[in-house]
Parts: structure tokens; C-alpha cells; sequence
């Protein structure tokens, strides 16, 4: 069905936690870490997404789904501050009620998003540090439909791009304070299972993100973080009078905890 792009879980790799890490480094590190993130997700579709007539209707329709995500990655840092990241993001079980008008039963949903940042982190005498950074994004994103009524079990949505930002560190309370912030731009490919396919050619994006590190040992590091998102998606860009251009938009709150091992 000719839906928007839902989820990105776009910059999954640039975490508070990498921030503190670099301002640190006075030698070439490398980092693992792993954590939960639980995630509040919700899509929004305006007036003129598609009716392919009956219940199948995708106007004015708001849609949540809240779910826990396994979050793991490694990060090299050289001893002059550039540094670079691999996070991958995979959603457990979870469902989603953008049908609930349609069936009583919430429907199946996952996302999962892999994330590469390459960036620079500039440390002062004072511990504060800077950071700015780009890198690639790819997600996919599942949300089952309810077959019957409909002749199709589930949309998918494969989506790629690239962002930049920038983020800084405090140190304070024995530990550190860090944020973030990025825009990103992508596209992507929306199908059902039964062959549909409509493409989303450009879509902007922010996100905003907090943290505090503590490390309880010369290499292991916990950190929690807050971060939140927010795309907007355009499809049908070459508008006419039978297909309008319409407006999906996305936003993700989560709150993550995180453990790193130092080498």
C-alpha cells in the first residue's frame, strides 16, 4: 500500500556516550558497547495520503507503536580525535494500531536501522570537547495489516541517506555531560507483498540527543541517554490532480542505557 516512511531510527550510532569516549582518548581506541532502548514511536499521515477506498485509508490516520530495542556497536578513535562508528539497532517484539479502526487485534511491527559516523572530536584542557560528524544511514521497517479484510499481511519500507551534526562534552558529577544534534536527508521505497511500490524521492529531518557517561573501571562505561527525532516524508513529489503530493510525518522519543568496554 502506498504509505510514508515511518521509522529511522536515524543516527542510532551517535550517541552522547561516543562524545565522552573521544574527548578522553589521548591514544587509538576502540570501544564496544550494548544496551536497551526503550522506544516511543508515532506516524502521522495529512489530508491527502492515499484511499484506496472502503477501510483501506491511510488520511488523517495517526498510529503508535512503543517497543524495546537492542542497540550494539563498536567505535574506533585515533589518537588525533577522528573517529568512527558501526551501530545497529533491532527492534524486539512489538505491534502497532495504525488498523485498530479496521481490527480489534494490534498488529506486528519491527524496525531496524544500521547506522556508520565518521567524524572529528576536538578535546580542551578544561575536558569540555567538540565534535562534528556525517555519516550513512539504512533502515527497514515492517508493519503487518490485518488479511482479511485486506488483501495484502504487511507494508515494508527500506530507506537510506546521509546526515551531519555536531555535539559537545562537560564533565561534571564524576562523570560526563554531553548533546548532540543532526538533520538528515534520505529517501526511500515503500512495498506491500503483494508487489506494490511507491518511492519517497526526499525527506528532512532532525534529531536531538542528551547524555551522562560514568566510567566504574579503567575501561568499562555506562551511559544513559534521552534523544528524540522527528521526519517528515514526501511522497508523490510530481504532483497531479489523481495522485496529490502528501506528507508523512514521524516522530521518536527514547530513553537508551548502555554498557562500553574500553581496549
Amino acid at each position: 500500500m502506498t504509505v510514508g516512511r515511518f521509522g529511522l531510527w536515524a543516527l542510532a550510532g551517535v550517541t552522547a556516550m561516543s562524545f565522552s569516549a573521544f574527548a578522553r582518548a589521548e591514544v587509538g581506541t576502540f570501544r564496544l558497547y550494548a544496551g536497551i532502548v526503550p522506544t516511543s514511536y508515532k506516524i502521522t499521515f495529512d489530508e491527502n495520503a492515499p484511499n484506496f477506498g472502503g477501510s483501506l485509508n491511510y488520511r488523517n490516520k495517526k498510529a503508535k507503536a512503543t517497543y524495546t530495542a537492542v542497540n550494539a556497536g563498536g567505535t574506533w578513535v585515533s589518537p588525533i580525535g577522528i573517529y568512527v562508528d558501526l551501530s545497529i539497532l533491532q527492534s524486539l517484539s512489538s505491534k502497532h494500531d495504525l488498523w485498530s479502526d479496521v481490527s480489534s487485534q494490534k498488529q506486528d511491527f519491527s524496525h531496524d536501522t544500521y547506522t556508520l559516523t565518521a567524524g572529528y572530536a576536538r578535546a580542551f584542557g578544561s575536558g569540555v570537547s567538540v565534535s562534528g560528524f556525517g555519516g550513512l544511514i539504512r533502515g527497514s521497517t515492517v508493519l503487518n495489516a490485518p488479511s482479511p479484510p485486506f488483501g495484502f499481511s504487511k507494508d515494508k519500507f527500506d530507506s537510506g541517506g546521509i546526515f551531519v551534526g555536531a555535539g559537545t562534552g562537560i564533565p561534571a558529577l564524576g562523570g560526563q555531560f554531553s548533546g548532540s544534534v543532526a538533520i538528515a536527508f534520505m529517501s526511500g521505497k515503500w512495498t506491500d507483498d503483494t508487489g506494490f511500490s511507491n518511492d519517497a524521492d526526499y525527506t528532512v529531518g532532525f534529531s536531538l540527543g542528551g547524555a551522562y557517561t560514568y566510567k566504574f573501571g579503567p575501561a568499562w562505561g555506562i551511559t544513559a541517554d534521552a534523544r528524540y527525532q522527528q521526519y517528515g516524508y514526501t511522497f508523490n513529489a510530481l504532483a497531479t490532480a489523481v495522485a496529490p503530493e502528501y506528507t508523512v510525518k514521524e516522530k521518536i522519543g527514547s530513553l537508551g542505557v548502555r554498557v562500553s568496554y574500553q581496549f
